[in-house]
């Protein structure tokens, strides 16, 4: 679907939602777990400049890496990715949460389930961690977490990061 600007000035950006693993809101929950769901409650975005061959992703949330989501994945330029946690326990742990990552809707980035070990093989560009959680220990420059995602290629986002494809 093309992006139009302020105006309806024609942006050159073509813009397409999917849904990912995710789950529904907290609000709508009723009091109990419902499991990861794909019909829409979290999504990503395809987008991709008319003419060009790179194409970027934008997955802020993720609770599973699917086959149809890998598939969708793979050969990227760029993929921005759910960073929330790097361990699926670590706000209860820390004592600042009472549910895990994957109850919230998010992969951990570390682990044989998680983000850096699901898109490994995808052949993908630039693989940049967005959506931290304050609690990630990732964010800590220096930190054996922050070492190990940089060594797995890949970059922690921050403020005014650019990206040139």
């Amino acid at each position: 679907m093309p992006l139009t600007g302020i105006g309806g000035y024609d942006s050159r950006l073509d813009v397409l939602a999917f849904p990912v693993p995710g789950k529904v809101p907290s609000w709508c929950e009723g009091g109990r777990d419902p499991g990861i769901d794909e019909t829409g409650h979290t999504i990503g975005l395809a987008i991709a400049e008319r003419g060009f061959r790179a194409h970027v992703f934008f997955v802020p949330g993720c609770a599973a890496m699917t086959p149809d989501l890998a598939r969708r994945l793979h050969g990227a330029s760029a993929v921005f990715f759910d960073g929330t946690l790097w361990q699926d326990d670590e706000m209860i742990r820390l004592g600042v949460g009472d549910k895990t990552g994957r109850r919230m809707g998010h992969m951990s980035m570390s682990g044989d389930d998680g983000a850096i070990a699901g898109l490994r093989d995808l052949a993908i560009g630039r693989k940049i961690f967005v959506h931290i959680n304050n609690t990630n220990p990732v964010l800590l420059e220096g930190s054996p977490e922050r070492a190990a995602a940089e060594a797995a290629g890949w970059t922690i986002a921050h403020d005014g990061l650019k990206l040139t494809l």
